[in-house]
């Protein structure tokens, strides 16, 4: 007796054609079978990251090896028990090659390793977790890194303090937007600094005590060291932009380096580090978080989401929608998270 179909589904597929050319779609996806240190999670959403974007062009950094399935970030349904989850279990996935190495969220079925599975908060759907995401984590944990470097003995000696300023670039993006709350949440005065001045009032909302352009955040004249403002900058931007503020950081302070929309090289002096004690630490939320981790900062996240929900801004996206998505993404040209629904 034949055995019944196997429920299918879709994902987004992006592969080369015969001339090199990257192109991605949508292609049926069957239910795939488990293997060991694997386990079935039907996807219920999957945020959209950078990397994501990246990873849809083909960039060999992310999308390691074409055709690639993208979706660092996803959240679903447990189809089968993973150690101490049972079947049913809502449950969320990030990070672990997600996306990268292995086949990622953008799509109706996921295989995930099983120790990367984590029981979704239950004050969380799969949009909201997907809302937040690595895009959450990297905020999260930027924020406590920072705080832990930062000599708040000096600080409070020159007449800072745990309410200095502290600056978010890129502050109009997913990562920015969340980086704003996650700093003003934990008690320190934010400004935020973005190009795009309609988002302003929805920055304020999530915490920020003032918006920025980045040429207002930017110190005037070319000195290396330019007077002390920031306590913390949480930069999402890299390239020169990074370099500039890095002249700008009070004796002391620390910088979170956590994107690289802006660019990849960074041309600075060493002054701020050998004449200010400045520290620039890297984030990678995605890659150096181990899985227990993540589940202790999950609950955080369901915290920091009831602060922002109903100011935070979310885009759901269809799955034949991710390739107009990334390329909007990688111009520079959305705000807030889109959050991909397979199902939809």
């Amino acid at each position: 007796m034949m055995s019944p179909a196997l429920p299918s589904g879709h994902c987004w597929l992006v592969s080369r054609d015969d001339a090199g050319a990257v192109f991605g779609r949508l292609v049926p996806q069957a239910r795939p079978i488990s293997n060991a240190g694997r386990v079935l999670v039907k996807v219920e959403a999957a945020g959209f990251n950078y990397k994501d974007a990246l990873a849809c062009s083909g960039h060999p950094g992310v999308a390691r090896q074409l055709p690639h399935v993208p979706g660092i970030d996803a959240a679903g349904v447990l189809q089968e028990p993973a150690d101490t989850l049972p079947a049913g279990t809502p449950v969320v996935v990030t990070g672990n090659g997600l996306g990268e190495s292995l086949p990622g969220g953008f799509a109706s079925w996921l295989l995930a390793p099983v120790d990367a599975v984590i029981r979704r908060p239950p004050t969380l759907s799969a949009i909201s977790a997907m809302a937040l995401g690595t895009a959450g984590l990297t905020a999260v944990v930027a924020v406590e890194r920072l705080a832990g470097l930062i000599d708040w003995g000096y600080q409070r000696q020159t007449g800072g303090g745990r309410t200095s300023d502290w600056l978010v670039t890129g502050a109009s993006g997913g990562v920015g937007m969340l980086a704003v709350a996650a700093a003003a949440a934990a008690g320190h005065r934010v400004l935020a600094c973005t190009r795009k001045s309609p988002v302003a009032e929805v920055l304020r909302s999530l915490g920020a005590a003032e918006v920025l352009t980045p040429e207002d955040a930017i110190a005037p004249g070319g000195k290396p060291l330019a007077s002390g403002r920031y306590t913390a900058v949480i930069d999402t931007v890299g390239g020169p932009l990074l370099a500039e503020l890095l002249r700008s950081v009070r004796h002391g302070g620390a910088v979170a380096s956590i994107g690289n929309a802006g660019g990849l090289e960074l041309h600075a002096t060493v002054l701020p580090f050998i004449l200010r004690g400045v520290t620039l630490a890297g984030i990678d939320a995605a890659g150096l978080l181990t899985n227990d981790q993540r589940r202790q900062l999950w609950p955080r996240l369901a915290t920091l989401w009831s602060l922002v929900e109903p100011h935070f801004p979310v885009r759901l996206l269809e799955l034949d929608g991710v390739g107009e998505w990334a390329g909007r993404m990688l111009a520079g040209e959305t705000r807030g998270r889109a959050v991909v629904i397979p199902s939809a």
